[in-house]
């Protein structure tokens, strides 16, 4: 009887020794499936990054030229705009505390 209990001993350790060698194994997989999976990602990001720029149509030198002039000349006036009211309400302002 002695030495069929230690033949199942020894099977049990086989057996044991198997499921932790599986266990490895399947974690070092996923681990391997999860960098390729992340790898595929970041490939992926590149090349729809990639196919992004190529649809980008730049500006020729005369639109350029004609959008630079038309945003200064928007922000010159509103800037004078904005700077006659700022004088308009001050020198009201002042007149009103003047008489008051």
């Amino acid at each position: 009887m002695g030495d069929s209990e230690n033949k199942e001993a020894v099977l049990n350790e086989v057996k044991a020794d198997k499921s932790e060698a599986e266990k490895d194994a399947s974690v070092k997989n996923a681990d391997k499936s999860a960098k390729d999976k992340s790898a595929k990602k970041k490939s992926g990001f590149f090349r729809s990054l990639k196919a992004e720029f190529k649809k980008i149509v730049w500006p020729d030198k005369e639109t350029i030229t004609k959008e630079t002039t038309a945003v200064v000349v928007v922000t010159v006036i509103l800037g004078a705009i904005i700077a006659l009211l700022d004088f308009v309400i001050k020198t009201g302002l002042d007149k009103l505390i003047q008489i008051g």
